[in-house]
């Protein structure tokens, strides 16, 4: 969380007050309960979807948005609270309606509606709607975990983010879709925050494009925006529809490589951090999270666990609002000294207990077989020389908003795992663009040292558009990295199926985003004996 004493300036309710001045925030609003104001009957309020997500063993949240015109500042709603129907059932017919409710969706969250559902019985499907007036929602599938200690047969799950509108039709989501997940991990990047573009980095005209009046987010009006743009696309609207999520955050959900209290541009705290508060802001009203995750000023605690039965435990971590800024001034380069300074982290010292107690507690009631880090940026040491936009270098280039740019931390994680006796650690992470595994080392100066764990890195659903089964620079970078087992250029997902005794990861891969309806395959498949750690092709 935000330290006093780095920012004394910063009193948390002088800095809601400012927010409220600033229209970062709406004042609130008087309670309308006999005759709360309904949306336009001529347009449906549902533009955006619905959603669930952080299910429990009793439970999930659901979620939606109303805002009949999407991109217009308040969604094209008044300021009024809009009284919203809720129901779950336990078929999709929706013929047996087990809890149902209404609530208030209020424009100082965006008319976004998170509904805590409880009482359920675990480990089945479940499924839910919402109505307005006399418009009714799409059904919805969820899924409550396991009961504690559960067996499983075995547990299907998917991990997906960075997904740049403009860069490519969002095809791997449709896809996703119609696997009937458990769960899909999004690792972030659900939004990016730049200005209109026409034309990608290697100027090739963009795929899609967004309204030409959208500028760099800023102001929360702008992040809303941005949301409504992302979320109206209709295969991620089905992939929302067809399971729970667990969502996190990277780094543009607010901007490019900021590190806790500032950005890429050394913006100083004072200001970087207003423009955070409304980043999050927008990201709790778009996302199906609890109300835990209400965010307090530019503060979100969005660290946190799920345990799925006996098999899994995931701890969702957050390597962006207490890291270390990126050392030696960002970017991938050689000869970073500061990188491995025993100071340097990416998860802040809380955290970092946390996640060691946490493992200690788990190993004292009885581990779960396969232990997950779900998080954001490449957690494995990478020599990324041979890429053609970097200059040549006779030393290893690594990517200071990596752990690498932190290894000092990674090396405490790593300790921590193998200090618990963790026996099945799995590292799930994005940001890359790419599909990449890994195996990792105790120690990675001693290519000899144990595996003890592995990283999954899944692609981008589209941001880098179009890519390339066999990357030109593949055989170089295997050379320069023993550990490094496989690496595409396709955009895609990760299918994951795991039970008591293997888990396999699949790379499904889309080959065009360019144009939508492509057809999704598996360019590889890995397999990981619980109890044998390290990657071996299926």
């Amino acid at each position: 969380m935000l330290d006093p004493r780095r920012h004394p300036m910063f009193d948390r309710r002088a800095l809601l007050k400012g927010a409220v001045a600033a229209g970062l925030m709406a004042p609130g609003l008087p309670l309308i309960r006999s005759a709360p104001a309904r949306a336009d009957g001529d347009k449906t309020p549902f533009t955006l979807g619905i959603a669930s997500g952080d299910p429990a063993t009793d439970g999930f949240v659901i979620w939606t948005r109303l805002a009949p015109q999407p991109l217009e500042p308040r969604g094209g709603l008044t300021m009024q609270p809009v009284e919203v129907t809720w129901e779950v059932g336990d078929d999709a017919a929706m013929q047996r309606i087990v809890r149902t409710g209404t609530t208030l969706a209020r424009i100082e969250l965006a008319h976004s509606v998170h509904v805590e559902v409880e009482g359920l019985a675990p480990g089945r499907d479940y499924f839910y709607r919402f109505r307005t007036g006399n418009v009714e929602t799409a059904v919805g599938r969820a899924r409550t975990l396991p009961a504690a200690g559960a067996d499983l047969a075995q547990l299907r799950f998917a991990a997906a983010g960075c997904q740049a509108f403009e860069s490519g039709y969002y095809t791997a989501w449709r896809h996703l879709a119609a696997e009937n997940f458990d769960f899909v991990f999004h690792y972030g990047d659900y939004i990016y925050e730049h200005g209109f573009v026409t034309v990608d980095r290697a100027g090739r005209t963009l795929p899609r494009q967004m309204p030409k009046d959208f500028t760099p987010c800023v102001t929360l009006t702008d992040y809303r925006r941005r949301y409504a743009l992302y979320k109206s696309d209709p295969d991620l609207q089905a992939a929302h529809l067809s399971c729970p999520f667990l969502p996190s955050f990277d780094d543009h959900e607010v901007a490019d490589n900021w590190a806790a209290d500032t950005d890429s541009k050394d913006t100083p705290a004072e200001a970087f951090l207003f423009r955070r508060a409304a980043a999050f802001q927008a990201w709790y009203e778009h996302m199906p999270v609890r109300h835990a995750l209400l965010p307090r000023g530019p503060d979100v605690l969005a660290y946190r666990r799920f345990r799925v039965g006996s098999l899994m435990d995931v701890a969702v971590l957050d390597t962006r609002q207490y890291r270390s800024k990126q050392p030696c001034g960002d970017g991938i380069k050689a000869n970073c000294t500061a990188a491995d300074e025993p100071s340097r982290t990416m998860m802040g010292a809380r955290q970092e207990a946390w996640f060691a107690e946490g493992l200690r507690a788990a190993q004292a009631a009885g581990p779960a077989t396969w232990q997950v880090l779900a998080q954001q940026v490449l957690f494995a040491r990478l020599d990324w020389r041979s890429y053609p936009w970097l200059a040549p270098s006779e030393a290893p280039l690594i990517n200071l908003d990596a752990w690498d740019g932190a290894s000092a931390a990674r090396d405490r994680l790593l300790r921590t795992l193998h200090e618990a006796k963790v026996a099945n650690p799995v590292v799930l992470t994005g940001d890359m663009h790419r599909g990449v595994a890994l195996d990792l080392h105790l120690d990675w100066r001693e290519p000899s040292s144990p595996c003890v764990a592995v990283e999954l890195l899944a692609t981008s659903i589209s941001s880098g558009g179009d890519g390339v089964a066999v990357m030109s620079n593949a055989d170089t970078l295997h050379a320069n990295n023993p550990h490094l087992k496989f690496i595409s250029d396709q955009r895609g997902y990760h299918r994951h199926t795991v039970t008591r005794q293997r888990w396999q990861a699949d790379f499904r891969v889309v080959a065009q985003i360019s144009q939508p309806d492509q057809p999704v395959a598996t360019a590889k498949s890995f397999v990981i004996e619980a109890g044998k750690p390290g990657l071996v092709e299926a």
